[in-house]
């Protein structure tokens, strides 16, 4: 039986789906054939989801910050443990938001800025198996040069251009744009830093802001905003350095100049960056015939006979998996019906999909 099907029995596919079986079918059973989803979720999950749901809402001509008031709202009410664990994002996001609009919001360059066609917008085609694949891309903008495929990503580090080449989301979005009638050129990774927001911290007589304040890396946006709150909490600090201000303006200055200036001029901001890459028709329908095995080897797996369910240990050490302790449960008593009690609910994984649910999967 296959783990998701239409009304009609026809396997449905997704590109989180591939890559969760690919990597630990195990993950893929907890996940997709059980539904079931942590109660907690990690800190750079919630993140990602957040700054998804602001960008969504300013895209569709919307004012983010409404959005971003609800959510601080519901972390406001969160247990203090909880708010440990996923640290101050409120803060972190606002000052994000404000330095991505302000790094590609230069009037001077509103010639190259995007038209935005759809966003979130659900794209369905059919797989060489029968199999009906599925996807939701961020937004379909267009430039000075065409249509493109655009998918918000945010990391602490960016991922290089070998991870861009082998990546089979993209290629898979645009097969199905293109299969869609939608003349895609390519895809554009729209990248957000999360590293460049550190909380300064300020003692009287200032030496561990000013260290601080001229290595890290930040944002001109949040840099601003961390000397604006040093001198109101700190005003005696700062007269006696009246020199150190005018090196803080130098300091916003060099920032400064990472500001976006076009698509024509090579980006130099740590923080934000369009990454744009066109595949060939040849290499789509290797990734192509690659999943489409993939679909029918995973919705012809029986995961019935849950013992015999492979794990991979390598994917239970990681950091990213969300079921090692139901894997752990079964693995050493056979039993998790607690663990899953205690620590999951039920959920539909492809709920996002349906526009049902505000979390991406």
């Amino acid at each position: 039986m296959p783990l998701y099907e239409t009304d009609e029995g026809r396997p449905i596919t997704t590109q989180s789906m591939i890559k969760t079986f690919r990597m630990c079918p195990r993950e893929a059973m907890y996940k997709y054939h059980d539904r079931l989803q942590p109660k907690t979720v990690s800190k750079p999950l919630t993140r990602g989801k957040w700054v998804h749901s602001l960008l969504e809402e300013h895209y569709n001509g919307r004012d983010w910050k409404i959005p971003h008031l609800k959510l601080t709202a519901q972390f406001s009410k969160l247990f203090d443990e909880e708010k440990e664990h996923l640290g101050d994002l409120p803060r972190e996001l606002d000052l994000l938001m404000e330095s991505y609009f302000w790094h590609y919001g230069d009037p001077q360059y509103k010639d190259h800025r995007w038209t935005v066609h759809e966003v979130e917008k659900l794209i369905e085609a059919d797989m060489p198996s029968g199999h009906l694949f599925r996807g939701k891309v961020d937004m379909i903008v267009e430039d000075q040069f065409g249509l493109w495929l655009v998918d918000h990503k945010t990391h602490g580090r960016m991922p290089d251009w070998q991870y861009r080449m082998l990546d089979e989301q993209s290629t898979l979005y645009t097969w199905a744009a293109r299969e869609n009638g939608i003349p895609v050129r390519g895809f554009i990774w729209n990248y957000l830093s999360t590293a460049g927001f550190p909380k300064y911290q300020v003692l009287k007589n200032g030496k561990q802001f000013y260290a601080k304040s001229l290595t890290a890396e930040s944002t001109p946006y949040a840099f601003k905003h961390a000397i604006d709150k040093a001198r109101e909490e700190y005003p005696e600090t700062f007269a006696k350095e009246p020199d150190y201000l005018a090196t803080l303006k130098a300091r916003m200055i060099e920032l400064k100049k990472d500001r976006w200036q076009g698509p024509d001029v090579l980006p130099s901001s740590p923080f934000f960056r369009r990454d744009v890459l066109e595949k060939s028709p040849k290499l789509i329908d290797r990734v192509l015939k690659s999943v489409d095995r993939t679909s029918v080897n995973m919705h012809a797996y029986d995961f019935t006979d849950r013992d015999s369910v492979e794990r991979d240990i390598n994917a239970c050490k990681g950091f990213f998996c969300s079921y090692k302790s139901l894997s752990m449960a079964d693995l050493v008593t056979g039993d998790s019906s607690m663990t899953r009690k205690r620590d999951y609910i039920e959920h539909d994984p492809l709920a996002y999909h349906d526009g049902n649910d505000e979390l991406k999967g």
